[in-house]
């Protein structure tokens, strides 16, 4: 992955520079992403290095990569099962393309989520996310300002 990294970084341009084209190409979305990293934190670096990881490898479907979603972002969160698991409407919701006349990305706009409480923030670790991630189709990672869980 360092060398994909790497590699991105010779290829940025201005942002208007960045695609002429008019498709899919993972190389811009992976551009776009890297020129955004400035602009978010979680504040755990494991889990910024995980989104990142993610959002410059979405090579098949942007549609599903991961973001750091800011919790007020949801609303009408309500709880629905044991071990701390809520249904959430998601404001922005996930990215589905790149819109190229408004030149940011085009979503999903209020979609239903489901969000899972973390009790403990320590266990959140590039291991423990590299296997929730086989096992769970998600889109982003979330924290309460109230009670800093991670969802």
């Amino acid at each position: 992955m360092d060398f994909f990294i790497k590699g991105i970084n010779k290829l940025i341009k201005p942002s208007h520079e960045i695609c002429g084209c008019k498709r899919y190409n993972y190389i811009c979305f992976a551009i776009r992403f890297k020129q955004n990293f400035k602009n978010w934190t979680s504040g755990n670096d494991d889990i910024d290095k995980f989104i990142q990881n993610a959002q410059l490898s979405a090579h098949e479907n942007v549609k599903e990569v991961l973001e750091w979603i800011l919790y007020d972002r949801f609303y009408d969160i309500e709880y629905i099962a044991n071990k701390k698991v809520y249904k959430a409407n998601w404001i922005d919701g996930n990215i589905k393309c790149w819109d190229y006349e408004k030149q940011d990305w085009g979503r999903n706009n209020n979609i239903i989520v489901t969000l899972k409480e973390l009790n403990d923030p320590k266990i959140i670790t590039l291991e423990f996310m590299d296997e929730i991630k086989i096992d769970h189709k998600f889109y982003g990672i979330t924290q309460n300002p109230e009670t800093k869980p991670e969802f």
